[in-house]
């Protein structure tokens, strides 16, 4: 159900990518890979009232949620809001939900919202006492080290220690870094001291030896998200949890078909089904071909029979799978 919130011993957690992850992706990445626990689905905004469209709901029906169990991700800086939104995700049977504390783009940071949520500590706790309120047992929440310091988050932990969390979601970056430069290691287990919460870790994860380190650096971490690593090697989660053959490109083939299918028959037009593909082969081209070649052909699609010949032409022979660099290597645990 999509209410269950406990994972496999190596809890393996699909990370909220708005516009990526969102379900017919985890619908058909079960169906052709394996290895995750769970996923958090991309937030979706609190609005003004109480009564909550089902439109804005669609994607979190349970009917729809079957692969995976779902966690849902709510952002916003309104207690009244969130506990209203938290009414509608219980009455749809979910019993836990996340509150976006980390998303660093600035239009949303500089309202507030996001990663802004840390730079008021007083706003914090209310949206922290409304949700663990409407949520008891089942509110968690996912926050950055800080805006433009790494050390804002270490300050509002002990507000965080206030309040019954499920579980606290790190991503050891800046607001102000989004998602360049490297991972704050440091940063992220000072905070770790700190959390009296069940922690989840998430950043740069790209490799098996990524995780492996990272379990070897802080072994009491209770579970790891990621997001970017999977979308750019689909077979991550498996090979974290020790499956080491080689990768089988057709899987891939297979996943990509199954996906543009499942978006046009959801979308309407060529454009947005297009959009779609092309977002997802912005993380999954360099596994194929390095120079960028490759994505520029898929990105100069304009028509779906297009991009399904350009695809064609890629899997004709079976390509070379890239290896990605370890996502941590030179890292100072």
């Amino acid at each position: 159900m999509p209410n269950t919130c406990t994972g496999a011993p190596l809890d393996l957690c699909l990370a909220p990518l708005r516009g990526v992850t969102g379900e017919s992706y985890r619908t058909v990445f079960c169906r052709h890979f394996g290895g995750l626990s769970r996923a958090m689905a991309p937030f979706i905004p609190t609005v003004r009232g109480v009564r909550i469209k089902p439109s804005l709901l669609a994607e979190l029906r349970p009917d729809r949620n079957q692969a995976l169990p779902l966690i849902p991700q709510v952002i916003g800086k309104d207690p009244g809001e969130l506990t209203a939104m938290l009414g509608a995700l219980r009455e749809l049977g979910y019993g836990c939900a996340d509150l976006n504390a980390g998303c660093p783009w600035p239009m949303v940071a500089r309202k507030g919202r996001g990663a802004g949520l840390l730079a008021d500590a007083e706003l914090l706790r209310r949206m922290l006492e409304a949700g663990c309120a409407a949520m008891p047992g089942g509110f968690s929440i996912k926050v950055r080290l800080g805006l433009r310091t790494p050390d804002l988050l270490a300050q509002r932990m002990a507000v965080l220690n206030d309040y019954p969390l499920r579980e606290v979601t790190i991503h050891p970056r800046t607001a102000q870094q989004m998602y360049e430069g490297r991972v704050d290691l440091q940063g992220f287990a000072a905070c770790a001291r700190l959390c009296r919460h069940p922690l989840v870790y998430n950043g740069d994860i790209r490799t098996a030896a990524d995780g492996a380190r990272l379990r070897a650096c802080f072994p009491e971490i209770r579970g790891w998200m990621i997001g970017r690593g999977v979308l750019a090697d689909p077979f991550l989660a498996e090979r974290l949890r020790g499956e080491t053959g080689a990768r089988d490109v057709m899987r891939v083939r297979a996943f990509l078909d199954d996906l543009l299918a499942a978006a046009c028959e959801e979308s309407h037009g060529e454009k947005p089904v297009l959009g779609r593909v092309k977002e997802l082969w912005g993380y999954l081209a360099p596994s194929f071909c390095r120079d960028g070649l490759l994505l520029k052909r898929i990105r100069l699609c304009h028509r779906v029979d297009e991009y399904r010949r350009t695809v064609d032409q890629l899997f004709a022979r079976p390509p070379a799978w890239v290896e990605a660099a370890d996502g941590l290597a030179g890292l100072a645990g």
